[in-house]
């Protein structure tokens, strides 16, 4: 599986962006980026910093704000103030397949991706 780090990398380069690019553009100190892109961070970056990364590489900032097992602040928004949303997350792990294939549809419906 790709790490936060090996993802950020790949994404750069399919930019043909060098570190030092991609860190001016978002605010940091390119050894900063080095260190994210080698998965030697002390800790993950912020919430912000990924989502600056994210737009700059064209990219779904929740998905590399997970991959650092962060929770994205609006998802823990809706956690905490939406009822079904947090019974929702609790019982999805006991979903089989089939009950999983339905749920997608209706994210894709509400996406409008179907």
């Amino acid at each position: 599986m790709e790490t936060l780090g090996q993802k950020i990398r790949r994404l750069r380069k399919a930019k043909k962006m060098t570190q030092s690019e991609l860190a001016e553009s978002c605010g940091v100190d390119f050894t900063y980026i080095s260190k994210i892109e080698n998965d030697k961070g002390l800790r993950p970056p912020a919430e912000s910093t990924l989502r600056k990364i994210a737009m700059f590489l064209q990219t779904d900032a929740e998905e590399l704000i997970l991959m650092a097992n962060k929770v994205p602040q609006n998802l823990q928004e809706t956690i905490v103030e939406d009822k079904l949303a947090l019974d929702f997350l609790r019982v999805f792990p006991k979903f089989n397949d089939t009950q999983r294939g339905d749920i997608r549809k209706i994210i894709d419906d509400a996406e409008g991706r179907s």
